[in-house]
């Protein structure tokens, strides 16, 4: 009987329930995984990308510390200086394993012992995206992306001008940056 009355209940609330009847369409996503722009969902690929929105709410990081902040990947020496050696980890790759790009254009210190590259002299407010590619990526960058690639995408509003000038500030107290 308390079968009977329980299938009765869950026949009458489950035809008295509806789907969310809202959609909406979400704007296309274009990576830059496999040296040319495509979906994500035709990568194949484990991507993440950080937007500008994302970026803008970490004001007053540095570009290592909101990539310390993603997962699988941990940078040593985040939160030092400029200048001071930054070693990337991805998924547990030793150093020297992930590639750095700006816009495509791999980068590094050839004065470092595994070239890395100081991620504090780009200013998190004159990038677009950052695009992290995770896995092997050496089919396209080389064998410096075995762990995975970093593609920093600056912005590129003005490059129509003959001369643009940008400034940035901080401040903050007891030798903290706001």
């Amino acid at each position: 009987m308390k079968k009977q009355i329980f299938v009765v209940a869950a026949v009458f609330f489950s035809s008295t329930l509806r789907a969310q009847t809202d959609t909406t369409i979400l704007e296309e996503l274009v990576l830059t995984p496999g040296k040319f722009e495509q979906k994500q969902s035709r990568t194949g690929k484990v991507v993440t990308v950080i937007s500008k929105e994302e970026l803008e709410k970490s004001a007053g990081k540095t570009v290592a510390q909101v990539l310390n902040e993603q997962a699988g990947i941990s940078i040593a020496g985040a939160n030092n200086a400029p200048g001071s050696v930054q070693t990337v980890f991805m998924r547990g790759a030793s150093t020297g394993r992930t590639l750095i790009l700006i816009d495509g254009i791999p980068v590094s210190d050839p004065s470092m012992i595994y070239n890395e590259y100081d991620l504090n002299l780009i200013s998190v407010h004159d990038i677009e995206r950052i695009e992290i590619c995770r896995g092997a990526q050496s089919t396209l960058y080389g064998s410096d992306a075995v762990a995975g690639a970093i593609n920093i995408i600056t912005i590129k509003k003005d490059i129509s001008k003959p001369f643009n000038v940008k400034a940035t500030s901080s401040f903050g107290n007891k030798n903290t940056d706001a």
